[in-house]
C-alpha cells in the first residue's frame, strides 16, 4: 500500500483512473479512500484520481496530538502532490475534507485548477461545536453505539433513512472502524475552523454543492462560502443530506465532471 513520508508521519494514497486531467479527493472526517467506491467508477473513466488519507484517517499515521490541524492536513496534502509531480488539479472537498480544501487553497492556490466545495462549512459556529460536543459527550456515556445512533440524523436525509434503511447495519460498521480518538482530534481541528476572514483572497474557479436537507453543514453555510469567494457557485441537491457520496453518488458525480472537464 503506498504511503509518502511527511515530517515523520506516513500518508496513505491511492492513485487511479486514466483521465489528462488530475482530480483529487478530500476525504470527510471519519471517511477513508475506501468511501468513495460508489463514485469510482465515472471519476476513473474521466480522471486521473487521487485519494488519501488524513492525518488520524484509515491507513495514515494517527500520532496522539491534542489535535490535528486544517493547515497541517492541507499542507501533508500539498506533500503528496510533490512527490506524485502534480503540479495543478482539480479538487474537490467533502465536509471536513471542503474544509481542509479552504485552506489548501488560501496556502497553495496556484496548485489548483478548479475548487469544488461539497456539504461543508465556512465556519464553525456555536451550533457545529455543541455538535462536536454531543457526540463526544455521547461516546463518553454510551461507546460507538450510543454515538453512531444519534449521529443518524445529522447526516442522513429523511428519504434515505426511509429507503435505505437496510443499509445501516452496514454503515454502522464501517464507521466503526475509524479510530475514535483520532476522531477526537480531528473534530477539535475543525472546532477552530473560521475562513470567513481570507475566503475573498481566493481566486479559483469554485463551486459548491449541498444538499437540502443537508443538517450538518447547512444551507446557510453554503451560502455563505458563495457571497465570500469571489464569482463561486451554487447548486442545491434536492432531498439529500450530508453524506452526499452514498447518498447521491450520480448527482455528486454530474456536478464534479459539469464543473471540472475531463
Amino acid at each position: 500500500m503506498p504511503h509518502h513520508q511527511v515530517d515523520g508521519h506516513a500518508i496513505y494514497y491511492e492513485l487511479s483512473g486514466r483521465g489528462e486531467k488530475t482530480l483529487v479527493l478530500f476525504n470527510g472526517i471519519t471517511m477513508s479512500t475506501v468511501a468513495w467506491t460508489f463514485m469510482l467508477p465515472v471519476l476513473e473513466a474521466h480522471y486521473r484520481l487521487l485519494r488519501l488519507d488524513f492525518l488520524g484517517q484509515g491507513e495514515s499515521s494517527k500520532p496522539p496530538q491534542a489535535f490535528y490541524p486544517l493547515e497541517t492536513q492541507a499542507d501533508m496534502a500539498l506533500a503528496v502532490l510533490d512527490a506524485l509531480e502534480i503540479e495543478t488539479c482539480y479538487l474537490v472537498g467533502l465536509s471536513y475534507g471542503g474544509m481542509v480544501a479552504q485552506h489548501f487553497a488560501r496556502r497553495h492556490q496556484a496548485r489548483i485548477e478548479k475548487l469544488l466545495l461539497a456539504a461543508t462549512l465556512t465556519w464553525s459556529d456555536s451550533v457545529n461545536a455543541a455538535m462536536c460536543d454531543s457526540w463526544i459527550a455521547a461516546h463518553d456515556a454510551g461507546g460507538f453505539d450510543l454515538g453512531y445512533q444519534i449521529s443518524i440524523p445529522w447526516l442522513f436525509s429523511s428519504r434515505f433513512l426511509a429507503a435505505q434503511a437496510a443499509m445501516l447495519p452496514e454503515l454502522k460498521r464501517i464507521a466503526s472502524l475509524a479510530d475514535w480518538p483520532s476522531v477526537v482530534r480531528l473534530l477539535a481541528g475543525v472546532k477552530l475552523h473560521d475562513a470567513r476572514t481570507w475566503l475573498d483572497t481566493l481566486q479559483r474557479p469554485t463551486h459548491i454543492i449541498v444538499g437540502t436537507e443537508d443538517r450538518l453543514t447547512p444551507r446557510y453555510q453554503a451560502e455563505l462560502l458563495r457571497e465570500r469567494i469571489t464569482g463561486a457557485t451554487l447548486a442545491l441537491l434536492p432531498g439529500a443530506g450530508h453524506v452526499l457520496h452514498l447518498e447521491a453518488p450520480e448527482a455528486f458525480c454530474r456536478a464534479v465532471t459539469g464543473f471540472c472537464p475531463p
